[in-house]
């Protein structure tokens, strides 16, 4: 499909992801363990790669929104949330909750651009060899545009895996590293924004 995935070294106790500024470290700064294994003696002249404890996955976000304005087929339905017939007191959408009301008013230039992407983030883990093998579990994050009406935003295609976090742990409070490279993707699309061309209006 062409779109990009970036593999991050991260530390092997979960402490930073070699990322950024820290993207030429050898060693954690919290834990001080090293980045990179050492190779076997045998294999050490001839390995010319380093091979790092453990890395993650990330998949960029704004590419695959890009592609939501791209396409006839999604491009008219990411205004759905601004344009649909609200049913007094009935809530089938985020869109018709209060919250989403509030937030409108909150940031209203935000709010003035219908084009403008509403997304919602979960995670969960799950073991990789079920309950008989190696305990291994791993976290995706999925990030979901809640622009889309609710027929199409809750559908596997529109749930987009934006991390893999790597096991073989529960990462519990050190999850927040891993989601670096996701807040600041989220952050320069809320300070900038990204121009993209809108199909369905012909228009950026």
């Amino acid at each position: 499909m062409g779109l990009p995935v970036e593999k991050i070294d991260c530390c092997f106790n979960g402490c930073r992801l070699y990322w950024g500024a820290d993207s030429d470290l050898i060693s954690c700064k919290f834990c001080d363990h090293p980045r990179f294994k050492k190779p076997p003696r045998v294999a050490e002249k001839r390995q010319k790669t380093k091979v790092s404890y453990k890395k993650m996955y990330y998949f960029p976000l704004i590419p695959r929104l890009q592609r939501l304005y791209a396409s006839n087929a999604t491009a008219h339905d990411m205004r759905w949330h601004s344009e649909h017939e609200v049913e007094q007191g009935v809530m089938r959408h985020p869109s018709d909750s209060l919250a989403w009301k509030h937030f409108n008013q909150i940031h209203p230039d935000f709010a003035a651009e219908s084009r403008n992407v509403r997304l919602g983030l979960c995670t969960d883990g799950f073991q990789l060899f079920g309950q008989s093998g190696q305990q291994y579990s791993t976290w995706p994050v999925i990030v979901t545009p809640y622009n889309l009406p609710p027929w199409l935003c809750m559908k596997e295609q529109y749930m987009f895996l934006s991390i893999l976090v790597p096991g073989p742990k529960n990462p519990k409070d050190k999850l927040d590293v891993f989601l670096q490279p996701l807040i600041a993707e989220l952050n320069h699309l809320w300070d900038v924004g990204v121009n993209t061309y809108d199909i369905s209006k012909k228009q950026n």
